[in-house]
């Protein structure tokens, strides 16, 4: 079917073989019926017999063609020449009318429903004068014809209201269909630019953060090159930073809960992360846990632990503090961390610069948890996060 063709024609594509078996039987039933109406001279029956054999030759010519097409204005020509032989045929022989159990219903198939239903009219009216002229009875066939015309209008408009339902369904299927491939793009969208962010708040919180303290402890070597103890204490911590660094980008490559929760608890995790940046503060880190551990979702794990990370490497970067502590509570349906540290903090009206508290932000609250930074100029900074369990 062509873009322009009206998808309701499709009822009329799947019953078009009945519509030709039926065209058959009811030529070859009337044709017989001719043939068998006693009445009919010789010449009569040949000539109804030849005039049904016409419009069996002009339906597969064009009907069966333009039964399969859009209903339009070409369908008059084949109408036309329709109408005519079935009103010849019924003025040779009453048997003709039999021929109008195909004819209306092809008239309705092929023309819009005005046109259709003056091609009703003419059929019926044609059939109707042909009657009142060969029986002197106007007043019958006036009656007839009337009944006759009501009935073929009325199926008529039947059949053109399937054929308008039909259509109206095959629009919604077709607009349900491209609204669903619609949704399935701005759902892949979504989720690639989820997955792109997920993987900027992995770098950030992992291996960004890494080289930075990669970084810093090779500026404290460079400071301290001379004392040879101390210089291998940070160079053999620079290591051990790259090597986590290193086995971190592995597992964001391969989509994987991190290193650090594959093999210990959360809390053997944090105090990883807590032991790593207390040789950096005079004061150290500790890290306190209340209540008792419990195994949670690996995806709310994750969570706990990037937002210690992210916090504890700000520490690290920005606070200048001498001391950091760190409290894991496992209350009632929450799971609690609260990273505080006693540095310079910072004015909380004014937005921070960089993506950590905004990406740590983000990163709990899509989790369902809450975020709460409470900071001033010289009074430390705590941030406060809770995880619904």
């Amino acid at each position: 079917m062509s873009a322009t063709a009206d998808p309701g024609q499709h009822e009329w594509h799947r019953l078009a073989v009945g519509w030709h078996i039926a065209f058959a039987v009811l030529a070859v039933t009337t044709a017989v019926l001719i043939v068998l109406d006693p009445p009919l001279s010789g010449g009569e029956r040949v000539l109804g017999v030849a005039l049904v054999g016409v419009f069996a030759g002009w339906y597969p010519l064009a009907g069966a063609r333009l039964l399969r097409a859009p209903r339009s204005r070409s369908g008059w020509w084949y109408v036309g020449v329709a109408v005519a032989l079935t009103i010849a045929v019924a003025a040779v022989s009453p048997a003709g009318t039999v021929l109008l159990f195909v004819l209306f219903p092809q008239v309705w198939a092929m023309l819009p429903v005005r046109q259709a239903v003056l091609g009703t009219t003419v059929a019926v009216a044609g059939i109707g004068t042909v009657f009142a002229l060969r029986y002197q009875d106007p007043a019958s066939v006036l009656v007839s014809a009337g009944l006759a015309l009501v009935c073929a209008v009325g199926v008529g408009l039947w059949i053109s209201r399937i054929i308008d339902q039909s259509a109206q369904r095959a629009r919604l299927v077709a607009e349900l269909d491209a609204t669903r491939a619609e949704l399935a793009a701005v759902s892949r969208e979504a989720g690639a630019l989820a997955e792109r962010e997920r993987i900027a708040r992995d770098i950030h919180d992992t291996v960004a953060q890494g080289f930075t303290s990669v970084l810093l402890l090779l500026d404290a070597l460079e400071a301290d090159f001379t004392n040879e103890e101390l210089a291998r204490g940070y160079l053999q911590r620079a290591r051990d930073t790259a090597r986590d660094n290193l086995a971190e980008a592995r597992s964001l490559i391969a989509a994987a809960t991190p290193p650090a929760l594959r093999s210990a608890s959360l809390p053997a995790a944090l105090q990883l992360v807590v032991d790593r940046i207390g040789p950096d503060l005079p004061g150290g880190a500790t890290l306190t846990v209340e209540g008792e551990p419990r195994p949670l979702p690996a995806e709310l794990e994750i969570v706990a632990l990037r937002a210690g990370q992210e916090a504890l490497a700000n520490v690290r970067r920005h606070a200048r503090a001498s001391r950091v502590e760190v409290l894991l509570q496992y209350r009632s349906g929450i799971l609690a961390l609260r990273i505080g540290d006693d540095g310079q903090g910072f004015d909380a009206e004014q937005r921070p610069a960089g993506f950590g508290l905004a990406g740590l932000r983000e990163r709990v609250t899509t989790a369902g948890g809450s975020v709460m930074v409470r900071t001033a100029p010289g009074a430390g900074v705590t941030v406060d996060v809770e995880l619904p369990t």
